[in-house]
């Protein structure tokens, strides 16, 4: 028997977050600003069948983004509010639309 954990489920849940389908930073954050973790954020899965390689991923964008916003001014070329989150297509994963950001070096 194969099983098929799908997250979306979870990374969607109304009781675990204020609005599960609009990007929301206060979904992480307390009522002074500061991060919490949310228990019902598990993009690497959990349990028996986590991703190994979540530390390394994780080590590995933090040392990516550093690097990047240490050395760039990073700018929309619209406005963002104008800016649209929703995925170009689902199914069993969320497709990102495209965007276009300039880089201005520091």
């Amino acid at each position: 028997m194969t099983v098929y954990p799908i997250l979306s489920t979870v990374l969607h849940d109304p009781t675990m977050f204020k609005s599960p389908n609009a990007f929301n930073p206060e979904n992480f954050l307390d009522e002074n600003g500061r991060f919490k973790k949310n228990e019902a954020f598990v993009p690497f899965s959990s349990g028996k069948r986590n991703c190994l390689g979540e530390s390394l991923s994780r080590m590995e964008l933090f040392l990516f983004f550093t690097a990047i916003l240490q050395n760039f001014q990073l700018k929309s070329l619209v406005p963002p509010e104008d800016i649209d989150l929703t995925p170009q297509m689902s199914g069993l994963g969320n497709i990102p639309p495209f965007y276009q950001l300039c880089a201005i070096p520091r």
